[in-house]
């Protein structure tokens, strides 16, 4: 095979109109029915039945919004792909092959123990504790199911492809949701809704959080690099086009804490790669991701705003919004990174006040901590926690730290064996780093997360997590695709 073409796709045919007519008729039968359909295909052909995640995640908040019932679609993906392999290892009478783990993954389920058993102590009822499991574990089985697939360079390919297209898809939405102020191609509850002034410069995308697109773009970014390795130099241009539209976009999502893990990784990517002559074409996107996308979008949107464009539009009114002759949305975003208030702020409601409450709560239990779905995880901001009256927390809240979540939830033992899980993952990429290049792009988005993780709850975010384990799976896969010969086409088997 020389190259791929749309019927290497197949997946995107499949999944298209199930969406289209899922979001044309929203209601529960058709978004179960929608999920059902693409779960049954990924069960009779689980490589492409995984890529569909790489449509559904990245968009999985716009989806939802219009049509709630399709929320269960990509578990119900990712249980069918893991039937399909439990099935073959059954029918092979090859049981032993089910059961076969890396040292990181037997901490990350030694973690998940901790968590259950600590949470049950606290009175953690059942359903918020399998809620906060599932958070976990959903994605750690694209893991468990990818490694033991077939992985060919062809599908490596159609995963870097997808990527590319779906990240370009998400910069142009976002960059039109940036210029027509929130007002086109967005649902109507997303179209109303309340942001502070320091909020809605930013773009939220298709995936509906700044900092989950900025993750998600950087990941591209990553990957994108990549690809331009495997093609024919006419088509390098496109993805560098591509590189800088994206790059642009992530300076217009403001999540710092995302910029500086991206920094990071890319700093630890061009050191073990040591390939400085990327670094200077990276150094050029960057500068004219500037010139060419966040300057012109930003005078744009400027214009068109004081023009009055979007002034008829019904929006709910942000309680915190200065009025008045202020100074710009992105002068004031740039300028509360730097400002005492922002920090005292955050002392008494922020991610200090939340860090102090966590080695507080720690400090009362300090060997296996209070459990899962009693500090700042998904099953607690949705579910409440038991523990909040007695901390004098007032809100049902993200930690929007992953590590302090750790630390108040599972202890010493929970801390441990965390760290073992990201550790262990890291030694892991290091000893692979020689045999593909691949693994070199994943230790160094690996070491950017840890620092991400500070600010974010990462490992609890589907969009990342789905990427980063699959790219982990096809390492731990052995497929050899450091370099591929003059003569040999990075698609061929």
């Amino acid at each position: 095979m020389n190259s791929l073409t749309w019927r290497n796709f197949p997946f995107i045919f499949i999944a298209l109109p199930v969406f289209v007519v899922a979001l044309l008729f929203p209601g529960t039968i058709t978004g179960l029915g929608a999920a059902a359909i693409l779960a049954l295909y990924t069960f009779l052909s689980p490589k492409n039945g995984i890529l569909l995640l790489l449509l559904y995640f990245p968009t999985r908040p716009f989806l939802i919004e219009i049509n709630p019932s399709l929320k269960i679609a990509g578990d119900l993906i990712i249980l069918a792909a893991f039937a399909n392999v439990a099935w073959v290892a059954i029918r092979n009478k090859d049981f032993k092959s089910l059961f076969q783990f890396q040292i990181f993954e037997w901490a990350f389920f030694g973690f998940l123990a901790v968590g259950v058993i600590s949470a049950f102590i606290t009175g953690v009822d059942l359903g918020s504790i399998i809620f906060q499991i599932r958070a976990f574990v959903i994605t750690y089985l694209v893991y468990f199911v990818v490694k033991r697939l077939d992985i060919t360079k062809e599908d490596i390919l159609k995963f870097l492809w997808t990527t590319f297209v779906m990240a370009i898809v998400l910069s142009l939405h976002g960059l039109v949701e940036k210029m027509s102020l929130r007002s086109y191609l967005m649902p109507e509850k997303w179209v109303g809704r309340s942001l502070s002034y320091n909020n809605r410069v930013r773009i939220y995308g298709l995936i509906d959080n700044p900092n989950v697109l900025s993750v998600y773009l950087s990941l591209a970014v990553m990957l994108t690099i990549y690809l331009k390795q495997l093609v024919a130099s006419k088509t390098k241009l496109i993805l560098t086009i591509g590189i800088i539209l994206m790059l642009g976009v992530i300076t217009l999502t403001y999540s710092r804490g995302t910029w500086i893990g991206f920094v990071i990784a890319l700093a630890v990517y061009l050191a073990v790669s040591k390939n400085w002559r990327r670094a200077g074409n990276i150094f050029v996107a960057a500068v004219l991701s500037i010139i060419l996308i966040n300057i012109p979008v930003t005078q744009a949107t400027n214009y068109f705003k004081n023009a009055g464009f979007g002034e008829n539009i019904p929006r709910n009114l942000s309680p915190d919004d200065p009025g008045g002759n202020q100074p710009s949305d992105e002068e004031r975003r740039m300028r509360e990174t730097f400002e005492m208030s922002t920090v005292e702020l955050s002392k008494t409601t922020g991610r200090l006040f939340i860090v102090t409450k966590g080695f507080e709560i720690f400090k009362d239990h300090p060997v296996i901590g209070t459990g899962f779905a009693t500090f700042g995880d998904s099953a607690a901001k949705g579910n409440g926690s038991p523990i909040y009256a007695d901390y004098g927390i007032e809100h049902n809240i993200y930690s929007d730290n992953q590590y302090i979540q750790i630390i108040a939830q599972t202890g010493t033992a929970g801390v441990v064996l965390f760290a073992v899980f990201l550790l262990g993952m890291l030694f892991f990429l290091w000893k692979k780093r020689k045999d593909t290049s691949l693994a070199t792009a994943v230790l160094a988005v690996l070491i950017g997360v840890y620092v991400v993780g500070v600010l974010y709850n990462i490992w609890e975010d589907k969009t990342f997590t789905t990427y980063f384990f699959m790219m982990l799976a096809a390492i731990t896969h052995g497929i050899q695709y450091k370099r591929w010969g003059k003569n040999e086409s990075p698609s061929s088997h």
